[in-house]
């Protein structure tokens, strides 16, 4: 086991953060500080002019990946900047793909930010009566402040789709590294414990 991820510059090992069965009687967690963070990591480098695409022009993609040319306003945004629409992002590339729809990389005009924005079909959501399911999705990544969650920036909604926008991260999701190790150790799993 690594005693560090590059995301966490955190003095020391890994292992002195990990939250042990002392401290879940306590109900108390270990967590590394704040800024201990490396953002850096997270940082997506934007395409440069002379390449094929700028950040005015989205990559190509299926028309079903397009996003709404309406103006469909947040229906929750953290900073309380309800005024944010759909329009005010630009899709990248497609990095996940789902039972119920796809993750795509997208920038924020203004800002340059790059976050996560995961497209859900209603259609299907309602096919695989999986509503309750995503409402409570959505209601834990609203309430999400950890290190190793994404939690919710924006909520959009269309006739046809719900959109979740989330921070971007580097280095998969946590399902994706428990399928592949298949079954964690007490010590990786006891570092994921809150």
């Amino acid at each position: 086991m690594n005693s560090n991820l590059p995301i966490y510059k955190v003095n020391g090992k890994l292992k002195e953060w990990a939250t042990n069965k002392k401290d879940v009687k306590n109900h108390t967690a270990r967590l590394p500080p704040a800024d201990s963070r490396d953002t850096g990591e997270d940082w997506y480098e934007p395409l440069t002019k002379d390449a094929k695409t700028t950040p005015e022009t989205p990559l190509a993609m299926d028309s079903e990946d397009a996003l709404p040319s309406g103006t469909h306003r947040a229906t929750f945004a953290k900073k309380g900047d309800t005024g944010v629409t759909l329009a005010d992002f630009i899709i990248k590339k497609v990095i996940g793909r789902g039972s119920f729809g796809k993750v795509f990389l997208v920038q924020k005009k203004d800002s340059g930010e790059v976050f996560a924005m995961k497209s859900l079909r209603k259609d299907v959501i309602l096919e695989y009566d999986q509503v309750e399911s995503t409402k409570l999705e959505k209601e834990i990544l609203l309430k999400a402040e950890h290190p190793f969650l994404v939690g919710m920036s924006y909520v959009f909604q269309t006739d046809t789709k719900i959109f979740f926008v989330m921070r971007f991260v580097r280095g998969g999701e946590l399902f994706m590294h428990l399928r592949q190790a298949q079954r964690f150790s007490e010590d990786r799993a006891r570092f994921y414990a809150i």
